[in-house]
């Protein structure tokens, strides 16, 4: 952002002297001053025109009063250009009048936008990217924006159709007919007439349309069929002209903020849409100036939150007005990295970071927004991509809105303190210094749940074993409770149940659980256990299962969860049998306590001819015929038979698992994923779907096809794989 300082400071005078604002740095002066008076009321225009006409005498000058400010002060011009030295001689001069409470230089700020180098690409990282993203969409849910207005204080606005509908009443607030273009002064149009300069009084460009852009970003349309969506599509814009060739006065800036807000100016007609959010996307290299901080001073009088850019120097935002005004919230930029742009000015004055972008990585890393085609006048309609602390300003300005949608009472100052504690830290940091965090639409505009306490984590941190989490209560109920499960500080893919089965991968590793709380109206809330201590690897629980056996893992998950204790051996110990086919009494047994051992009264008569109440595992056989999961075989007499003692085939296994898992809605492939089970298999759609689930992979046979052996009964350590894969799919 170019910059148009006016003058070297004064020294401090006195509280009883009048002050002179200026710019710390030297460079071109202005021939335009605002002059405050004590007592502004009831000052006569004899007693202003005896301020500044005799010292405008003194430098052979004229001095002409062009308007006065809604606070009452009077914009003079003189018609001489002057030095700097006979810049601060006049102002000196004016000082000593006992009238005048304040003399300052009326400077010109300029967009605070750095122009796009290529083509456009469409891409909103910015709203929705997690890293560099303002988190926006998330809040469609609640609220919109609808019965909010932004006014975007800027350089107009063009005709778009994303806008369609969108924009307020507006007003050109710019003093100086040549720099508006327009023939004439203030007047109710804010058309965007162009901002091109020729070079003969600034660098020479084309028209930035940068108005329509702040706006578009503010308020675009959603869900049109076209273009983009701005932060706050319900929105409503007005659109306050101020800035034309080469920038804008000051004095017309700080009039359009009065205004804005609902404010009078001589001789303008009120604002009938009195703006709650104000965008002053622009800025120049001065102190705050008594005209600025005045008039942020009326809007926040007027509950009018005042939300400003950074400025783009790279350097401390201290030396940048309006963003080292008080009582208004500075915006620094990010690009899509999140990490603070190149060109964003920094320091403690910046009171948040939002994406503006960071065109060195690209043009698609820009801000897409609304714009237009003509290089000098206003043509045909067009999106570009900008980059800037401009760019970063509109989205606060639009969660503002936002926010005051859900919360209509809210202060400036409730709203700055509120988005500065629900944005998210900047992901790598920044130097220098540039703020605190990452603007966080969503958690800023809803309401934060009124208990998200600490989960923590129950079971033993040994391989095989299970961890449970333990949320607690939170509130308001009902609240959605997701899980995520993580080894370290990494999330382990897939652990998002809120029970999760240690693996041997853990070993060695501490494990956490966050917990995360959504409800529709307020901010999801994301909470981390403390985490376990470092995972053990276990004592194998059996002797014919050492650690290095296939499924270790698996079948010390099967002891540790009670569903296998083996067979206890003559010396004490206890055996699994790994390579033992599974028969269907211990099926039944396995899967009622993967089940979790549920309470059940079996019947008096046994549902099978060849199982008895006094048969082993009779009350696992019952419970699993209850359920549906095993109908037995029909005999030629009508009753059924189980075949307790009869091995499980594959095929049987994947129709239990499917059965267990309450038969789900499936529709098998036309194509089988196993070489050798047919369509026509009597259980081809279970066996497929326990591929399509991962339970089962099958075997890579020599030709590289996956082979299932429907008929070949399972053994004890792959039932263990089964039901661990099953557990981890389908358990709580």
């Amino acid at each position: 952002m170019s910059a148009v300082p006016a003058f070297a400071t004064s020294e401090a005078l006195p509280e009883s002297s009048t002050e002179v604002r200026g710019s710390e740095s030297t460079g071109p002066v202005t021939d335009r001053f605002i002059i405050s008076y004590r007592h502004m009321a009831g000052i006569s225009s004899t007693d202003r025109a005896e301020a500044y006409e005799s010292a405008a005498e003194e430098l052979g000058a004229d001095a002409t009063v062009l308007f006065e400010t809604g606070t009452g002060a009077s914009v003079v011009t003189v018609d001489k250009e002057l030095t700097e030295v006979e810049s601060q001689a006049l102002m000196a001069s004016i000082a000593e009048n006992p009238a005048v409470e304040n003399i300052e230089p009326d400077i010109l700020l300029t967009p605070a936008f750095l122009p796009p180098n290529d083509e456009y690409y469409e891409s909103q990282w910015n709203l929705f990217d997690p890293v560099g993203g303002a988190n926006v969409p998330s809040v469609w849910d609640t609220t919109r924006g609808k019965g909010q207005v932004v006014a975007v204080i800027d350089s107009g606005i063009t005709n778009h159709s994303d806008l369609a509908g969108r924009i307020l009443p507006g007003y050109d607030l710019m003093s100086d007919p040549d720099m508006a273009r327009d023939g004439d002064g203030r007047d109710p149009g804010p058309r965007d007439e162009g901002d091109w300069s020729d070079g003969s009084a600034c660098p020479a460009r084309g028209s930035s349309w940068h108005g329509t852009h702040v706006a578009g970003t503010v308020a675009a349309t959603a869900n049109n069929g076209q273009g983009i969506s701005g932060v706050a599509p319900e929105a409503k814009i007005v659109p306050v002209r101020v800035l034309g060739d080469c920038g804008g006065y000051l004095s017309d800036i700080s009039d359009a903020i009065i205004w804005a807000a609902g404010g009078e100016l001589p001789g303008i007609p009120v604002n009938a849409n009195p703006a709650g959010v104000l965008n002053l996307s622009l800025g120049g290299v001065s102190t705050c100036s008594y005209a600025m901080q005045s008039a942020v001073d009326f809007a926040n009088s007027r509950n009018s939150v005042v939300v400003v850019s950074a400025g783009n120097d790279g350097g401390p935002a201290a030396n940048m007005v309006p963003a080292n005004c008080q009582g208004v919230i500075a915006v620094g930029a990010t690009g899509p990295d999140g990490q603070r742009a190149y060109y964003s000015n920094h320091g403690p004055e910046v009171d948040i970071m939002a994406p503006g972008g960071n065109m060195s990585l690209g043009d698609e890393a820009g801000i897409l927004s609304t714009l237009n085609f003509g290089q000098t006048s206003p043509t045909l309609e067009s999106y570009a991509f900008y980059q800037g602390t401009s760019m970063a300003a509109p989205h606060v300005a639009g969660a503002a809105a936002l926010m005051l949608a859900v919360s209509p009472g809210m202060t400036p100052a409730q709203v700055e303190a509120r988005l500065t504690e629900t944005a998210r830290e900047l992901p790598n940091g920044c130097e220098p210094y540039c703020g605190p965090r990452l603007l966080d639409v969503t958690a800023a505009a809803t309401d934060p749940l009124e208990a998200a306490p600490i989960p923590s984590i129950k079971g033993t941190a040994t391989v095989g074993s299970t961890l449970t989490a333990t949320p607690g209560t939170w509130a308001p109920a009902p609240v959605n409770l997701s899980y995520q499960w993580l080894r370290g500080t990494t999330p382990i893919k897939g652990a998002t149940k809120s029970t999760y089965i240690l693996t041997g991968a853990d070993a060695g590793a501490t494990i956490s659980v966050e917990v995360t709380g959504t409800k529709p109206g307020y901010a999801t809330t994301t909470k981390r256990s403390n985490p376990t201590s470092k995972v053990a690897k276990p004592k194998p629980p059996f002797t014919d299962v050492p650690a290095n056996a296939q499924f270790f893992d698996e079948i010390s998950w099967m002891a540790s969860r009670g569903i296998s204790t083996g067979w206890k051996e003559a010396n004490g110990t206890r055996t699994y049998r790994p390579l033992q086919p599974v028969n269907r009494d211990a099926m039944a047994a396995f899967m009622y306590r993967l089940a979790g051992s549920p309470n059940y009264t079996p019947p008096k008569k046994s549902p099978f001819s060849d199982v008895t109440p006094s048969t082993q595992f009779y009350k696992e056989i019952a419970w699993l015929a209850s359920e549906g999961i095993s109908t037995g075989w029909v005999q030629a007499n009508g009753s059924r038979t189980y075949r307790p003692l009869q091995p499980v085939n594959r095929d049987a296994m994947a129709a239990f698992m499917y059965r267990f898992a309450d038969s789900p809605s499936y529709t098998a492939p036309g194509k089988s994923p196993f070489t050798d089970v047919a369509r026509n298999n009597q259980f081809y759609k279970e066996i497929a779907w326990l591929a399509s689930t991962g339970i089962s992979t099958g075997w890579k046979e020599a030709n590289g096809k996956a082979a299932f052996r429907p008929v070949t009964p399972i053994k004890r350590d792959a039932m263990a794989a089964f039901m661990y894969r099953f557990d981890a799919r389908f358990g709580n």
